[in-house]
């Protein structure tokens, strides 16, 4: 009897450990999850945050055209600023209540022998759940607050509303009659990175005591900014929707729209604006307006003018010569070809290359178009070259003022020189600062306006009144300011604001022009004239011999692109704790003919799908992926007694 007891005591206390094991076994599953959903709970809230800092007053058409561009020419500071922002405090958070739970564990511990021993244990299992619970309520908050802020569901209303608003009111310059002066006056166009109205005194209508753009400051209102006979008060450009970010900015103020394209065509990215042939070639633009005329355009910038596709644009456009970071660093260029600041070079250098450029157009017999770009001035905080001063309370407003110094630095030179009495300077900021927090103090109401200053006009206003007017404006405004008469004033969505007409927005209202312009547009959808790039690809079976997959592509619809590479990922085939992923670059066989082998790892044993995803190659940047296809395989470790087919997404076999 007292064995048989001892017996069932044992066999309870074996269950009772087991069950003991499998709690704590499932314990652990259930806390490694909620670290999980911690961890992604502030990282989502944080790159909500980070993505509101940064690009706020954007679209989410405008957002993504930004982030699907070609990387070539890009300053890296972006990428390190999102995981400073993002992926780093949500690590932080998740340590932190590590170590919050094993400091309560040591303390419960020592505790064990006192009054009330659990209270301590209670609170440390309090503590993940209750962290999980308001990192899940910060994401959830910050992921609204960036649905509603970007305007994500007026996005997702205006794909199933349309608008004939831009084609109703468009002037198009191919049909319309614009005569030009029998002395052609030069033209140098100054795009300026990020600048705003914003930045001077509150008395000049700027947000600041004290503004940090003096001599900016004092050039609109010396020369012609539109603000009136009380020229108090500077006035500028509205960014119209899709016109707030740097290749945006320039094609409102050339071509008088909006940069608004299809995100797809056929479900493929169309963003990546380098596969493309041409940049919306049926539109007649300043460009192709002046090279028409005998000008000789040039674009001068300290960046890569491949970026966000500027060097289509303004090559098919007037057929620039560029003189740019790849220019400059290039054979015979001024700087070593190792050399990079910032976006390239620094815009010291910039002013530096352009008098030299302008010496060398000036001594031609043919007027010029003289197109810079700066760059010191772009997000988060600018690039603090060795002459910016160290005045203001923080890094972005002291790079701000050193732009505004070299600016009217470079202007006075310009004026010494013999050819500036037939010259007109337009000085235009290409779109409001990225940096949110510089202007956040600004009232809901106000309207923060690029920078806009007429430098030498052949034409005064026609009105007197202080002028509301977008970036869109300048199109027409800038071949008036030549001396150019232009029937109806209207070139594209623009106004020439020397005349008497009245803006788009004069007339409609800021808010009602941004609405329609959010909603789909067939008519801008067809001057974009996209080509869906596609290729011809064969997919051969898996080698069971070699462990490899052969693809070859033929027949790439677009011109731009020079070779492929081809992402692999394995469903299950666990390296460093996630799936494994490799990319293969394509090598051309014979002109026209790409081939890509895939090794395929089989160091262990595997059941199930991979996903192969061939992309464009551009000048060596990855840009569009053109097609999606599975294989199921299964194989022993070291790749023996390989089963292996071509499936669809769900592991179906393919029918032949």
């Amino acid at each position: 009897m007292k064995k048989e007891t001892k017996s069932e005591e044992t066999a309870q206390e074996g269950a009772s450990r087991r069950a003991g094991k499998q709690k704590k076994g499932s314990g652990r599953v259930g806390r490694i999850l909620l670290y999980i959903v911690l961890f992604l709970a502030v990282l989502i809230g944080r790159s909500a945050q980070w993505a509101l800092d940064e690009w706020g007053d954007l679209t989410l058409a405008e957002i993504a055209f930004t982030l699907t561009q070609p990387l070539t020419g890009t300053d890296t500071g972006i990428y390190v600023s999102y995981v400073l922002y993002a992926v780093v405090p949500a690590v932080a958070v998740v340590a932190l209540v590590i170590l919050i739970r094993a400091i309560l564990k040591r303390k419960a511990a020592k505790a064990a022998e006192k009054p009330a021993p659990g209270k301590l244990s209670h609170v440390r299992k309090a503590v993940l759940p209750l962290a999980t619970i308001a990192g899940v309520i910060f994401g959830g908050w910050q992921a609204y607050r960036f649905y509603d802020l970007v305007g994500i569901d007026d996005y997702v209303t205006g794909l199933g509303e349309k608008s004939t608003y831009i084609e109703d009111n468009y002037a198009d310059p191919a049909k319309t009659a614009i005569t030009f002066p029998e002395e052609k006056r030069n033209l140098i166009y100054i795009f300026l990175e990020s600048m705003e109205v914003s930045y001077s005194d509150t008395e000049s209508g700027g947000l600041f005591e004290e503004g940090f753009i003096p001599e900016l400051t004092e050039m609109a209102k010396t020369y012609e900014d539109f603000s009136g006979s009380d020229n108090t008060v500077l006035d500028g450009g509205a960014a119209l929707k899709y016109s707030t970010w740097t290749m945006g900015g320039m094609f409102a103020a050339t071509s008088g729209l909006p940069l608004k394209i299809p995100i797809e065509v056929k479900g493929v990215g169309t963003n990546s604006m380098n596969t493309q042939d041409s940049f919306f070639p049926n539109l007649t633009v300043l460009g192709d307006i002046l090279k028409k005329e005998g000008y000789t355009n040039d674009l001068c910038i300290g960046s890569d003018a491949t970026f966000g596709g500027r060097r289509l644009y303004f090559s098919g456009h007037g057929d620039y010569q560029f003189h740019d970071y790849v220019y400059y660093t290039g054979e015979g260029g001024e700087l070593p070809g190792t050399y990079k600041v910032w976006w390239g070079f620094e815009d010291e250098k910039l002013f530096t290359f352009a008098k030299a450029r302008l010496d060398e157009l000036s001594s031609g017999s043919e007027p010029f178009n003289f197109t810079l770009l700066t760059v010191d001035t772009h997000y988060p905080d600018g690039y603090v070259c060795d002459i910016c001063p160290d005045t203001y309370d923080s890094q972005y407003k002291n790079v701000i003022a050193c732009s505004s110094t070299q600016v009217a630095e470079f202007i006075a030179w310009c004026q010494e020189q013999d050819w500036y009495e037939n010259t007109t300077i337009v000085l235009s900021g290409d779109h409001p600062t990225m940096n949110k927090e510089l202007c956040s103090d600004a009232a809901y109401d106000y309207v923060r306006k690029c920078y806009t200053c007429y430098i030498n006009a052949a034409v005064e206003p026609v009105r007197d009144d202080y002028r509301e007017y977008a970036t869109v404006d300048n199109f027409p405004t800038t071949l008036a300011a030549l001396g150019c008469t232009i029937e109806g004033n209207r070139l594209g969505l623009g106004t020439n604001l020397f005349s008497e007409e009245d803006t788009l927005i004069e007339r409609d209202g800021l808010d009602y022009v941004n609405t329609e312009l959010q909603k789909a547009s067939d008519w801008m959808d067809a001057q974009a004239d996209f080509k869906e790039v596609t290729a011809d690809i064969t997919y051969e079976d898996y080698d069971p011999e070699t462990q490899t997959i052969t693809m070859t592509l033929k027949n790439v619809t677009s011109d731009q692109v020079d070779g492929f590479k081809v992402s692999l990922r394995m469903y299950g085939y666990i390296v460093n704790d996630s799936d494994y992923v490799s990319w293969t670059y394509s090598e051309e066989t014979e002109p026209g003919t790409h081939v890509v082998t895939i090794k395929i790892p089989t160091r262990q044993a595997f059941d199930g799908r991979i996903k192969i995803q061939p992309h464009c190659l551009i000048d060596g940047v990855r840009g569009i992926h053109l097609d999606t296809h599975y294989y199921y395989l299964k194989y022993d470790a070291g790749g023996g007694n390989a089963v292996a087919y071509q499936c669809d997404k769900y592991g179906n076999p393919l029918e032949e």
